[in-house]
């Protein structure tokens, strides 16, 4: 059955089919009260043998009101994106809300996510999730009088943006704590711009200030777009043959990875001769891997803010900003400075 034919099939024929009222076909797709479950499997057979698609959009513009939300977000790729999106879909579905997504690609900027936010609106969305550190709080403004918009993840101050957030800043004093607690009085600290990663460019910053606090000598590395590129990771080595750092602090695991065949080709080791931490904690097989890290509460965070889109959906007002603590994941990649 072709796709054209399949949209002209009525919800009256599928209830038909099915022996039952449309009303009830109506409940079974769009959940809105419970059906038994020998009605919902007669309904979803007489919907498969007659292609039935049902037509969201129709069901939207006559109730003036949506339990479709929209995603912004940032990399799927990215591990800790991904895991956000898996776990945010499961906790939406939880409170009988459905989920549509954008993805912008890596080389996408602010820009182009603020026209993605302009087509989840013509989707006729009842909220919005922006989960990307690159688009800022100020260009969110013109939505706010729309719908609903929650960020996850990004630390926000906005006052009328409701945020979960991971409280990046605690993530990286805990870094910082540990690799002075170790000795190293000279580190490496990569630094992404914040036009790139808003919330790596914080990690670094807060990292930077604490080892400043321990005494600690800051070499900052930029890093101009993800990934350890070979000039960065060739400026972490220079600094350490020079003698000036022994730790080199990454803001984010996937760079920790992308820096090591650069430590591996210049012949060193970790941490016998250089000490490295990451951060996130998401990266399939971490323990195996053995980064020092945080482990950033993603699960936790995607339920906080699928039951605030909930609440603000009913009719909340309120706007907080939740910032949620990450766990230190001490592993072998952080030692005492070499001797």
């Amino acid at each position: 059955m072709t796709d054209s034919s399949a949209l002209s099939v009525t919800m009256s024929a599928v209830a038909e089919a099915a022996g039952v009222s449309r009303a009830t076909v109506s409940r079974v797709f769009h959940g809105s009260t419970p059906v038994a479950e020998s009605t919902r499997d007669a309904v979803f057979a007489a919907s498969e043998r007659l292609g039935y698609v049902p037509n969201v959009m129709a069901r939207v513009l006559a109730a003036r009101t949506s339990d479709i939300i929209g995603l912004l977000l940032r990399g799927p790729t990215n591990p800790a994106y991904g895991l956000l999106f898996g776990e945010l879909q499961e906790n939406v579905s939880r409170l009988g809300l459905q989920m549509v997504v954008v993805a912008p690609s890596r080389a996408e900027g602010a820009n182009f996510e603020r026209q993605a936010l302009n087509r989840l609106l013509g989707l006729r969305v009842g909220g919005m999730f922006v989960a990307t550190g690159v688009i800022r709080a100020d260009m969110l403004e013109p939505f706010l009088d729309k719908v609903p918009v929650v960020i996850i993840g990004r630390p926000e101050s906005h006052p009328r943006i409701y945020s979960v957030s991971y409280d990046e800043d605690d993530n990286a004093y805990q870094l910082a704590d540990a690799v002075a607690g170790q000795g190293h009085r000279g580190v490496a600290v990569v630094t992404p711009a914040g036009g790139n990663s808003a919330t790596e460019h914080r990690r670094a910053l807060a990292m930077t200030a604490r080892l400043r606090e321990h005494g600690v000598r800051v070499h900052p590395v930029a890093a101009p777009t993800f990934g350890a590129q070979e000039e960065g990771a060739r400026e972490v080595i220079e600094l350490h043959r020079a003698g000036h750092v022994t730790a080199a602090m990454f803001p984010a695991d996937l760079r920790v990875l992308a820096f090591m065949p650069y430590l591996r080709e210049a012949g060193l080791r970790t941490p016998e001769d250089l000490s490295v931490t990451g951060c996130d904690g998401i990266l399939p097989g971490i323990d195996m891997i053995g980064f020092t890290t945080v482990r950033i509460p993603v699960e936790q965070a995607a339920q906080r803010a699928a039951e605030v889109m909930k609440t603000l959906l009913d009719g909340s007002t309120e706007i907080r900003h939740e910032r949620l603590h990450g766990t230190l994941l001490p592993g072998r990649t952080l030692g005492p400075p070499p001797r």
